[in-house]
């Protein structure tokens, strides 16, 4: 098999792609503790933007020019025999947003608030597109140089050590805020350093050595072929579907619903930026400690009970939210939120190669990606109409019925590769 093949020339470089790839996932994380966009992005960008809705449109816009590629992208990826071109070039574009964001806050905002906004928005809306492409592409490339064998323990400690560095850059966050300036101008020097930790990310990002797909480069050359064979599995495998009607319910609260809590904070108890860098490295601080735990389960258990894990827990947060009465409750929320968010990343992705074989990945991603990034999107806009016309807590309490639906939908799916090479 193709898959055995490739993790037999992997064998001599496993310890330079693990290393690599860490370092490049610990200075990343870094750079999006600086700006990490479910608390300080959110709070920064609320005080031009007075609007729950057009709050949630930052991100729903771009997750839904994310969904725009996949089709395509996917059926390109069949062709190469190798990932780590198409990814660096995408993944490299994106990264240089956070060079424009920082320039603007600097030298535009204070003179033109209104062509600030348009102009930040439209930036992380054309990000999606590039992302659509780079992140699809570094998910097979990740799960392609990483021996199936020790993948949970991998993801699990990478994560640990990735919200080490979301903490050191919420940390760094905190002191830059403290002393850097007045009114916005310490936020362009969060984006600015931001982007010069994500430039030295990327020398590590492309460094592992990656073998080529043995394939034939004809597959996938037709695009109405191309399609038929989506089709084909989303009839014959019915596994997969139950993933993406799990995942598309689970998305509302899990991934969508924390920003708001950030909001309401803000709003209700008049919390400021010192509360702000302490909910951003508690997050982290819970992610790297989710990490480590839904590792170990991942390594013994699979993907999915490290996920399924992480979803129950959650009900403890969306209880919480829903008879939130002083400040207190919303380090709960963050906590909690870190803990869930960890199981959610360590799995969301990893979960789907283990339902299908090597040379499928591709269309699995896409296929999954064409649901579930859309959906993605229209999460926060949903979220943010709910509560403005009916209010947080009826926000919370709907999101609590559509994550125990999810629950229930995602106990019956299998991971069955997983379940075949342990």
């Amino acid at each position: 098999m193709m898959q055995q093949k490739i993790e037999q020339e992997l064998q001599p470089y496993i310890k330079r792609n693990a290393i690599t790839s860490i370092v490049d996932g610990v200075l990343n994380a870094m750079a999006m503790g600086l700006i990490p966009l479910q608390t300080l992005v959110v709070y920064f960008i609320s005080g031009y933007v007075h609007s729950n809705l057009v709050i949630g449109l930052l991100t729903t816009v771009q997750m839904l020019l994310m969904a725009i590629p996949q089709f395509f992208a996917a059926r390109r990826m069949e062709q190469l025999d190798s990932y780590k071109g198409l990814m660096g070039k995408y993944v490299f574009i994106y990264r240089t947003s956070h060079l424009l964001i920082g320039l603007l806050i600097l030298f535009l905002a204070p003179k033109n608030p209104l062509l600030f906004v348009i102009l930040f928005y439209i930036i992380y809306w054309l990000n999606g597109l590039f992302m659509g492409i780079g992140n699809s592409a570094y998910y097979n490339f990740i799960n392609k140089v990483i021996p199936f064998n020790i993948r949970g323990k991998f993801f699990g400690w990478r994560g640990a050590f990735n919200s080490v560095g979301g903490v050191l850059g919420s940390l760094l966050a905190g002191v830059i805020l403290a002393g850097s300036g007045s009114g916005t101008q310490q936020y362009g020097y969060l984006f600015l350093l931001s982007f010069a930790l994500d430039m030295l990310s990327f020398i590590f990002l492309v460094a592992p050595y990656e073998p080529k797909n043995y394939q034939n480069s004809a597959v996938g050359t037709q695009v109405i072929d191309y399609g038929a064979k989506l089709k084909e599995i989303l009839k014959r495998d019915k596994n997969i579907v139950r993933f993406i009607v799990a995942q598309s319910l689970i998305i509302f609260p899990v991934v969508s619903l924390f920003p708001f809590q950030t909001v309401y904070a803000k709003t209700n108890f008049n919390i400021g930026d010192d509360v702000i860098s302490v909910m951003t490295t508690m997050m982290f601080v819970c992610k790297s400690i989710g990490f480590i735990l839904w590792g170990m389960l991942v390594q013994r258990r699979g993907f999915k009970w490290g996920m399924l894990g992480g979803y129950l827990l959650f009900i403890i947060n969306l209880v919480s939210a829903i008879f939130i009465n002083n400040p207190n409750v919303v380090l709960v929320l963050t906590a909690v939120f870190g803990l869930t968010n960890s199981a959610y990343m360590i799995g969301n992705i990893n979960i789907i190669f283990g339902m299908c074989s090597y040379e499928d990945r591709p269309a699995y991603l896409c296929i999954t990606n064409m649901f579930i990034i859309p959906i993605s999107a229209i999460a926060p806009l949903i979220n943010g109409y709910i509560y403005d016309v009916f209010g947080f807590k009826v926000m919370c309490v709907i999101n609590l019925i559509l994550l125990l639906g999810g629950i229930a939908v995602f106990s019956r799916v299998k991971e069955h590769h997983i379940a075949t090479n342990n």
